[in-house]
This record gives C-alpha cells, sequence and structure tokens, in this order.
C-alpha cells in the first residue's frame, strides 16, 4: 500500500520510506527490460479495454513490471466503475 501512497507526501511516514519505495519502482522498471514508452501504451491500451468492455476509469491507472525468476510480471491496478445506461 505505500507504493500507491508515495508521491504523495505523508507528514507521519519517514522520508527513508518514501525514498526507499521509489528506489524499488526504479529498479523494477530496469529490470524488467521494458522501457517505459511500452509502458505508458499499455497503459492506454488497458484503458480502451476497459471502455470497450463497459467500466469507467475512475482514478489513477498504476502498471508496474517486476522481474522473477527471469521473467517479467506486469501488475495492473485499475480503478473502475460500470458505465451508467444511457
Amino acid at each position: 500500500m505505500a507504493f500507491l501512497n508515495m508521491f504523495s507526501r505523508d507528514k507521519d511516514e519517514p522520508t527513508a520510506m518514501t525514498a526507499d519505495d521509489r528506489l524499488s519502482l526504479v529498479l523494477s522498471y530496469q529490470r524488467s527490460d521494458i522501457d517505459e514508452k511500452k509502458i505508458k501504451q499499455f497503459r492506454v491500451r488497458l484503458i480502451e479495454l476497459c471502455d470497450d468492455f463497459g467500466y469507467d476509469v475512475v482514478g489513477q491507472v498504476e502498471v508496474i513490471p517486476q522481474s522473477k525468476d527471469r521473467k517479467t510480471i506486469i501488475n495492473a491496478t485499475i480503478p473502475v466503475k460500470l458505465k451508467e445506461p444511457i
């Protein structure tokens, strides 16, 4: 959960914790061998797919590549709600 809040400043959370989370994110991008341009394209396509399936994206779409056992895993968090009928 700390990842979701790492870009907002929390008075109770030490700066070192925030810096550690940011470093972890940078390292996961570097280890995954996926450039940021492709991640942005992936994010755009996910939003398009949500629209195609009848969902509105209601918040920030997070796409996080991670390396595990020489494989890349892409975790995506997409806050959605069902579209209102017209």
